[in-house]
């Protein structure tokens, strides 16, 4: 089984109320219809950028709800599911489904326990025969790392793992799975900073920061390598790679909603405890920006 999606993902931020930290209905509806004017492949929601972490069985729902219905069809939307058991993951997982999702990305247990092949493989399989629905796995974390061998277990067992995303950092992973598994399974890059050279390697597509922040120009990324224009291609790969070293980093779903506001768009604050960066941080952000002729100085 392969996912039915390509090119460019944006793992949307979730805007939340300034004065509660709630999912801001409006402010979601209007980040979604950018997106999608932007012309963006397809929509991530609740994942890592997202926050999703923090949400529960009702938010998963709400905000898959208003993004399905403000999309119209227009793309596929992925319900990003990151749960710490198989129980939490599948409840979650039918919410996201009965919000209109039309497949999951869905991570690994990561609470200090760490789960065996045999696990991952029970895990996927029974999330995938609850939500019956095409699932993207989302190898990011650190603590459980599945490889190569361990996902071709994983596909062999769980029929509705349609796809890999893959997170780890480096391009050997990616590489592994793009060599072994993707005659299979779609695979997508996680990595911000490798887009470049993955998108040269032949993956289907991406679901990463930048692609929620500044859309636009990882669009025209995707298309030059594409076209077989490299020298574009690595132009623009030089443009981003400074502004993502200043937006990476363990409050990167700051950081991006930081930037994005810089941008002109209304997506509020972090959730705490993930605290809002200094006044230097931000103008280290907005510098960044204008270096790469995002906003005018």
């Amino acid at each position: 089984m392969k996912l039915d999606v390509h090119g460019i993902i944006p793992p949307m931020v979730t805007a939340f109320t300034k004065d509660t930290e709630e999912l801001d209905v409006n402010a979601i509806r209007e980040e979604t219809e950018y997106l999608i004017q932007a012309g963006v492949h397809g929509i991530c929601i609740g994942g890592s950028t997202g926050e999703g972490a923090g949400f529960s069985e009702q938010e998963v729902y709400t905000l898959c709800k208003t993004v399905v219905d403000q999309v119209r069809d227009r793309v596929p939307v992925i319900g990003g599911i990151i749960a710490d058991t198989t129980a939490e993951a599948i409840r979650k997982s039918k919410a996201a489904k009965e919000g209109g999702v039309t497949s999951l990305q869905v991570t690994p247990p990561h609470y200090l326990w760490t789960p065996n092949t045999a696990g991952l493989v029970q895990h996927f399989q029974r999330i995938g025969e609850a939500a019956k629905l095409p699932i993207l796995i989302y190898n990011v974390v650190p603590w459980v790392p599945i490889d190569v061998h361990a996902m071709k277990e994983i596909i062999d067992n769980a029929p509705y793992v349609a796809g890999v995303k893959q997170s780890g950092g480096d391009m050997h992973k990616i590489a592994d799975m793009m060599h072994q598994l993707h005659d299979r399974v779609t695979i997508v890059t996680g990595i911000d900073d490798l887009l470049y050279p993955a998108f040269a390697l032949g993956v289907d597509g991406a679901i990463t920061c930048l692609l929620a922040v500044v859309p636009e120009i990882t669009l025209d990324l995707w298309n030059k390598v594409q076209a077989g224009d490299h020298e574009g291609a690595k132009a623009i790969h030089n443009r981003l790679l400074p502004f993502w070293r200043a937006i990476e980093g363990p409050d990167m779903p700051y950081l991006a909603k930081t930037a994005i506001e810089i941008l002109g768009r209304k997506v509020g604050p972090a959730r705490s405890p993930i605290l809002p960066p200094s006044e230097a941080k931000k103008a280290e952000i907005r510098d960044r920006l204008v270096e790469a002729g995002f906003v005018m100085a």
